[in-house]
C-alpha cells in the first residue's frame, strides 16, 4: 500500500524536476529553432547570386547536422511584403530591413542579438564559406556557454 502513494510522489517530483529543467534550458538547446541563421538573400536576375549559390549549397551539404537554420529570401518576383513576413517569423526582420533588396549574399546571423557574424560574398571561396560557418557556430556555442 505504501509504495503506490511513495510512486506517485517520485512520478510528481520527476515531473517537475523535468519541467523545470527544459524552462532554464536556452530554447536552441532544447530543441527550438537554432540560433544561428544562414539568410541567403537572392534573385533570379543576380549575376552574383549565380557564382555563389553552387558553392553555398555544395558547402553547405555539409552541415546538414549543424545547429543553424536556413533561410531563403528569394527577391525574384518582388514579394517584399511576403519576404518582411518571412524575416519577422524567421527572427531577422531587422537585419532583413537594412539589406534594403539588395541580392547575392548569405548573411550569419544570431537570431538571439541580431548580430551579423559573417557576410559571405561570391568572392568567398569553399574554404572561405566553411571558415565563415565554422567561425559562427563557435561564436554562437561561446554565447551560449556563457549565457548570452
Amino acid at each position: 500500500m505504501i509504495r503506490t502513494p511513495l510512486l506517485a510522489l517520485l512520478l510528481v517530483l520527476g515531473l517537475t524536476a523535468l519541467a523545470t529543467a527544459q524552462e532554464a534550458t536556452p530554447a536552441s538547446a532544447a530543441g527550438d529553432e537554432p540560433r544561428l541563421v544562414a539568410a541567403l538573400f537572392r534573385s533570379n536576375w543576380c549575376g552574383p547570386c549565380k557564382v555563389l549559390e553552387p558553392r553555398y549549397e555544395a558547402v553547405m551539404s555539409d552541415y546538414a547536422e549543424a545547429p543553424l537554420e536556413r533561410v531563403r529570401f528569394d527577391s525574384s518576383f518582388g514579394r517584399r511584403g511576403a519576404l518582411a513576413r518571412r524575416a519577422q517569423e524567421e527572427g531577422v526582420s531587422a537585419v532583413y530591413e537594412a539589406t534594403e533588396g539588395a541580392t547575392g549574399f548569405v548573411l550569419l546571423i544570431d537570431r538571439e542579438t541580431g548580430d551579423v557574424l559573417a557576410r559571405i560574398s561570391m568572392a568567398y571561396s569553399d574554404a572561405d564559406i566553411r571558415g565563415a560557418l565554422d567561425h559562427a557556430l563557435r561564436v554562437i556555442a561561446d554565447r551560449e556557454a556563457f549565457g548570452l
